[in-house]
């Protein structure tokens, strides 16, 4: 019966350290003061040409998975930034800009991990987990395209199928972003609630930099979830 008791308790310890691992953190690389607080902000496409991606797809539909992945989190970060933060737009990485109260925020996938789908949906509780980790560039467009003054990375993952954490999704970039999933073909399955995890912990960084700056309220500040926590 001891026994028992004890397998029983270390089996319950692995789930919930398991389950817990599904979350992404914050890891700030450079910051420099700007003058003031935007009116908007630019998401640009994430650039792919780098990032190291461990996916069940090769050439032209490898092709299409990175696309997908690029607008889902275009829309999710346009989506949250926009609910919780400030008005924030779409744009091409091409694009030029003039001179305007605005941030443009551009982006890299460094690691794309889609694990195994079939062990998600048999096992969950963390087998078969993905994993997605990117480096962000924030630039205020008054002052330089060219030079960021805010720098950051996020990594995280999750062990879940989509909705498994969340249940109905009825959060807005959740809904956004499952919106554009859905007509992946199921590419991007797996890697959906990473895609709203990194575009949340986005907009509170920023959201942090415009606290400390004085700019928003603290009932407007969003607290990022930092690596070393």
């Amino acid at each position: 019966m001891t026994n028992f008791i004890l397998k029983s308790t270390s089996g319950l310890a692995l789930i919930l350290a398991l389950a817990s691992c599904a979350s992404v953190s914050v890891q700030k690389t450079a910051e420099q003061a700007t003058l003031k607080m935007p009116q908007k902000i630019y998401v640009a496409d994430f650039d792919v040409a780098n990032g190291n991606f461990k996916v069940d797809r090769e050439g032209a539909e490898l092709i299409k998975f990175k696309q997908n992945l690029q607008a889902m989190m275009q829309t999710g970060l346009v989506t949250d930034l926009s609910h919780r933060l400030i008005p924030a737009v779409s744009t091409s990485k091409k694009q030029g800009f003039q001179p305007e109260n605005a941030w443009l925020i551009r982006g890299e996938f460094t690691k794309v991990n889609q694990g195994s789908r079939l062990l998600r949906g048999a096992i969950g509780f963390g087998a078969g987990g993905t994993k997605v980790e990117t480096n962000i560039y924030v630039y205020d467009l008054n002052q330089s395209t060219n030079t960021p003054f805010l720098t950051f990375s996020t990594t995280g993952g999750s062990g879940a199928e989509p909705g498994a954490i969340t249940g109905v999704a009825t959060d807005p970039v959740v809904v956004a972003i499952q919106v554009v999933a859905s007509g992946a073909g199921g590419v991007a399955h797996g890697l959906t609630e990473d895609t709203a995890r990194t575009a949340r912990e986005v907009t509170a960084e920023l959201s942090d930099y415009m606290y400390r700056s004085g700019w928003i309220s603290k009932d407007k500040w969003i607290e990022p979830k930092k690596v070393s926590e």
